[in-house]
């Protein structure tokens, strides 16, 4: 009962680790600023989420043809019987025996389980409690329909019961939880009203500011190239085609570190993905945006192509002929940063290569 909780907890970390940050750039982006209460109400959310899935989903079927057997995972699809079963344990068992049956016990336990839902839907998406049913209802109906296509053909057969009666008492577990979400004590959940970023006044560009943009950048770019390779890695294990070790380890970073800053520098705003979550842009000399051109440079010399770099380097024996291009592209990302933290203006290495600079967007 209690090793789901774990693996919630562990999931939970995990993904805060690879996506926490990038969490944290899309509330920037929202809202101009951090706030510690929106981040632990997300995390606490991100922890439930896996635990949600670790007690629907889990355990996983060693093959894809495991429960392939005759009374095996039978969908339950009448309305109610949860009742009968309620009033056969009580002729049984009496309610003394009633109240500590699983019978009891596995209904209250799914109403628990997807309460926090509704609490969520209230505090943390600031909705209200019909808001909190329909949400509860659409993330049981789609915790069933997984269950009963064997996660939408994963699997060859369903490895546990879809049940109707759990898409009813999930529901109700969630109305309870947006219910009592109005209750003083989850108030903590709220973070603070503000307006919209897109609505605030520009500030300056600090050193701290364009280091944070730096952080948001490597998150997206990291969380996609992890998206990505398990992607590919899940479809050779399922018998799809198998890409060589030069396709995993150089072009899928060079397409990802391509769509997450290349093509936005080269887009209407000149800025990477984890640039526009700051509110910054690019431009020339003179505070006007800069040219593709310049933009494009700019990224390449700068930590976008670090970036690039990086995700390749532990793998360039494995691609490249030029054993001194490691240690050269270390001996670069080292000057990068060394000339970004000490130089007068913070444009770094290929800010005065290019000739460009950041200002608040919303500047302009």
């Amino acid at each position: 009962m209690f090793w789901p909780a774990t693996i919630a907890i562990l999931g939970g970390a995990l993904f805060l680790g690879a996506a926490g940050i990038f969490l944290l750039a899309v509330q920037y982006r929202r809202h101009g600023r951090l706030s510690w209460r929106r981040t632990i109400t997300t995390s606490m959310a991100a922890v439930y989420g896996f635990g949600l899935f670790s007690y629907t989903m889990l355990p996983l079927p060693e093959t894809r043809d495991a429960y392939c057997r005759p009374g095996v995972a039978i969908p339950q699809l009448v309305p109610g019987r949860f009742l009968d079963d309620f009033k056969a344990t009580i002729v049984e068992r009496g309610l003394t025996g009633f109240a500590t049956s699983f019978t009891l016990w596995q209904v209250l336990f799914n109403i628990i389980l997807f309460m926090p839902l509704g609490i969520l839907a209230v505090r943390w998406l600031r909705s209200n409690i019909f808001t909190g049913l329909i949400l509860g209802f659409a993330a049981s109906l789609a915790i069933e329909l997984t269950q009963y296509t064997g996660i939408w053909g994963l699997y060859t057969c369903a490895y546990r019961v879809a049940d109707v009666d759990d898409l009813i008492v999930n529901t109700t577990g969630a109305l309870m939880g947006a219910i009592i979400a109005y209750l003083p004590i989850f108030k903590f959940l709220s973070g603070p009203v503000e307006a919209d970023a897109a609505t605030a006044p520009a500030r300056a560009v600090t050193r701290s500011r364009r280091i944070l943009a730096n952080i948001f950048d490597a998150a997206i770019t990291t969380g996609v190239l992890f998206g990505v390779t398990g992607a590919v890695e899940l479809l050779e294990r399922l018998g799809g085609p198998v890409l060589d070790a030069q396709w995993k380890n150089f072009w899928i970073p060079l397409i990802v570190v391509a769509f997450t800053f290349w093509l936005p520098s080269l887009a209407p705003g000149r800025a990477s993905l984890g640039q526009r979550c700051a509110w910054l842009m690019l431009t020339d000399g003179q505070g006007n945006p800069a040219s593709a051109g310049r933009a494009l440079l700019r990224s390449l010399l700068g930590f976008g192509g670090i970036n690039f770099l990086f995700h390749i380097s532990t793998n360039l024996g494995e691609i490249t002929a030029y054993p001194l291009l490691n240690m050269l592209l270390v001996i670069y990302i080292a000057l990068s940063a060394f000339y970004f933290i000490f130089e007068a203006n913070h444009r770094g290495l290929a800010g005065k290569i290019s000739s460009t600079g950041f200002i608040d967007r919303r500047a302009l």
